[in-house]
């Protein structure tokens, strides 16, 4: 115990974490508060920022930075500095919240490439699986580490101070014991203990919570620091599973048979335009639904393809059948795309469907690829999927999603192939959609867009931590 290191480095890291917890919590409404409105904003850049620039010091400073001959390391760091960035600039909330986990883990990726920690490329599969594994452990491998080095001072100065703590440790329930006797025992001695509890009761509770939020996010965030810049850390090894051709086969090809009759019923009813007694609703119902599930469909597919061809590359029938399986989804992947195209023509753009949207081009990018390795299986194609992924994304952040879904509703509304223009919901994306909503054409709903608009903005200003460039529109 007495050998625990807390020089300068974990000073530093223990203050920052701490630091960002902090504010976090305290300058951030609290969940569910009466004052929480938006998801964090420009504060949350700022302290993923110092995250970054704190780890990548101390790994230049203990040569372990890794930047010659990264190119991937430096291409996540990039994207995770840009993702950063879109909590500055842009106030949407929805692209705020599917940002989170996605800047995290890029960030984290990163941070162990270019820290010199994973020992495989950062964007091969190999790689990819290690950032995975040594995430969640990094959260807490090192929170003990603050209480051990206490102790280890305590102990050098007094070794009785072990003592000592075990002592303080143990009175509690021998001291609740007697107080909970003593009170039965005298009415008067009850009384004083009844009053004392609650006025403890009258504490502010939220306030509570944010100190023991701050407490744990500061000693997560803490170890992973600690963790980022440590060289030479094994993992231990993964259990090798093998996984025989014979268990994949049977699975691969009832989904090509599930898959070829579900392709024949689009080519049947949903292209060829037909409409029969089978359509609840009737064609334009069953064109305009079940895109949601079709995308999921894909990715559920692709999670199951890309392992197969990892595990059972040099097996030609698994490669055959996820050649099929691939192609087939492909065709389901249009379907998708054709329901939400006649669904938006209807309804018109919204976030989720521009995402699903996105999802669609990523999925297809990544099907084609399989398809491709299924040719040549020795091709490495985990990297480029993840960079055509990721690179997509953080363009798709940066294009201004509210402004594009403002501009096609506005557009689609102005030429009659809107017949209801849902104002509230634009204004509720963020006050970029403002320059669109000045050009409504019918000058009447524009102004009542305009007035709802700027009410729900004036009410829903946020505060400094939560802030973005986007909210400069509102005057």
């Amino acid at each position: 115990m007495t050998g625990v290191s807390f020089g300068k480095k974990m000073w530093i890291f223990f203050l920052l974490a701490f630091l960002i917890a902090a504010v976090f919590q305290f300058a951030h409404p609290a969940f569910l508060s009466a004052d929480y409105r938006h998801l964090p904003g420009i504060g949350l850049m700022i302290s993923q920022w110092a995250i970054i620039l704190a780890v990548l010091f101390t790994a230049w400073r203990e040569k372990l930075i890794q930047i010659k001959g990264n190119g991937q390391g430096i291409f996540l760091l990039i994207c995770a500095m840009g993702l950063g960035l879109c909590y500055g600039i842009f106030a949407n909330d929805g692209m705020r919240a599917m940002n989170f986990p996605v800047m995290i883990a890029v960030t984290a990726q990163a941070l162990f490439s270019i820290g010199g920690v994973n020992g495989h490329s950062a964007l091969s599969g190999q790689g990819l699986y290690e950032g995975l594994r040594r995430f969640f452990p990094a959260l807490f491998s090192r929170v003990s580490l603050p209480f051990q080095a206490i102790s280890a001072a305590f102990q050098e100065k007094n070794p009785r101070m072990r003592g000592i703590g075990w002592g303080l440790l143990l009175c509690i329930p021998v001291v609740l014991i007697a107080v909970l006797l003593l009170s039965s025992a005298d009415g008067i001695f009850g009384g004083m203990v009844q009053g004392a509890v609650e006025s403890a009761g009258k504490i502010d509770g939220q306030f509570v919570r944010k100190v023991a939020f701050t407490v744990l996010m500061g000693l997560m965030l803490f170890s992973f620091l600690c963790t980022a810049v440590e060289n030479g850390k094994e993992l231990l090894p993964a259990r090798e599973r093998a996984v025989a051709p014979a268990v994949l086969i049977p699975v691969l090809g009832m989904l090509v048979a599930v898959y070829g009759l579900f392709v024949y019923v689009q080519f049947r009813y949903l292209f060829g335009n037909g409409e029969t007694a089978l359509m609840a609703g009737g064609y334009a119902e069953y064109a305009r639904s079940g895109f949601f599930q079709l995308v999921l469909l894909a990715l559920l597919t692709l999670a199951l393809i890309l392992p197969s061809l990892a595990l059972c590359r040099e097996s030609k029938a698994v490669r055959a059948l996820c050649a099929m399986v691939a192609g087939l989804t492909i065709i389901i992947d249009f379907s998708a795309f054709f329901r939400m195209r006649l669904y938006i023509l209807h309804f018109g753009l919204s976030l989720l469907r521009v995402v699903t949207l996105w999802g669609m081009l990523a999925t297809l990018a990544a099907l084609v690829m399989c398809i491709v390795k299924c040719f040549k299986p020795s091709l490495g194609i985990s990297v480029p999927i993840a960079i055509a992924v990721l690179a997509s994304w953080l363009m798709l952040n940066f294009c201004n999603v509210d402004v594009r879904i403002a501009q096609y509703n506005v557009h689609a509304y102005n030429t009659g192939v809107l017949a209801e223009l849902d104002a509230v919901y634009l204004a509720e994306l963020s006050p970029d959609v403002l320059p669109a909503l000045q050009k409504i054409q019918d000058e009447d709903a524009k102004q009542a867009a305009l007035e709802q608009a700027m009410a729900i903005w004036e009410e829903a200003a946020p505060c400094a931590y939560d802030w973005s460039l986007s909210w400069l529109r509102v005057k």
